[in-house]
């Protein structure tokens, strides 16, 4: 999250400054600059000799999103130059969301089967928050095993690659949110079959508080 330092916006000019600091900073030439945020390079040197508004929101942004900082840095709102880990996963996924929003207000007709879309994605959201829970758990395992210089050791007799024992310790540790997963879409491809394998909507959307249950007790059972 960045610091910040003022409520007082820069100046244009002040900007302006920035977006030079920045673009040097990266060794960017202001034709790849422009490329980046679809502009030529005339349009730069305006920016940085003259300087942007700071309340121009959508150029600020594109600038902050080409030259790999935060709005905030380049309008001196915040000393916090360059992105979190936070901030860069929101950005990956925000265009996922807005081409997923995109596509099932337009193509999707009526509010109520927009609104079932939007929950079920929801949902699929979840259970991947709880499987990544799940692949930092595996991967604390994979790396015990992978240095164990004991079990190292042990499998060299036999002439087993190491990867082969961290291969099978990540697909045991996985298979429970993968599977959960799999059951969730399965529900959604059965939602209105009339035999056996019919699934009703509190079935389908309990199954995120199973998953988390079940995640809540793996994690107890290995808490020291």
């Amino acid at each position: 999250m960045s610091i910040v330092k003022s409520n007082k916006p820069f100046t244009p000019k002040q900007v302006g400054e920035r977006i030079k600091e920045r673009r040097t900073e990266l060794n960017l030439s202001m034709p790849e600059l422009g490329r980046r945020v679809s502009v030529n390079k005339s349009t730069i040197q305006r920016y940085e000799a003259d300087g942007v508004d700071p309340k121009r929101t959508m150029v600020i942004n594109g600038l902050a999103q080409a030259l790999l900082t935060t709005p905030e840095w380049l309008t001196g709102l915040s000393d916090e130059k360059e992105y979190s880990n936070y901030t860069v996963c929101q950005m990956s996924l925000e265009k996922h969301i807005k081409a997923y929003l995109e596509t099932v207000t337009s193509a999707v007709d009526g509010e109520p089967r927009q609104e079932m879309l939007t929950t079920f994605l929801g949902q699929i959201i979840d259970l991947y928050a709880i499987l990544t829970k799940y692949f930092a758990l595996s991967m604390e395992k994979v790396n015990q095993a992978a240095e164990d210089e004991g079990l190292k050791e042990s499998i060299r007799k036999y002439a087993i690659n190491i990867g082969s024992i961290t291969e099978q310790v990540y697909q045991k540790e996985m298979q429970i949110p993968v599977d959960d997963i799999k059951k969730y879409l399965d529900g959604i491809l059965h939602l209105y079959d009339e035999g056996r394998t019919k699934t009703s909507m509190p079935e389908l959307f309990g199954m995120v508080e199973q998953a988390e249950q079940k995640l809540l007790d793996k994690q107890n059972s290995v808490a020291p």
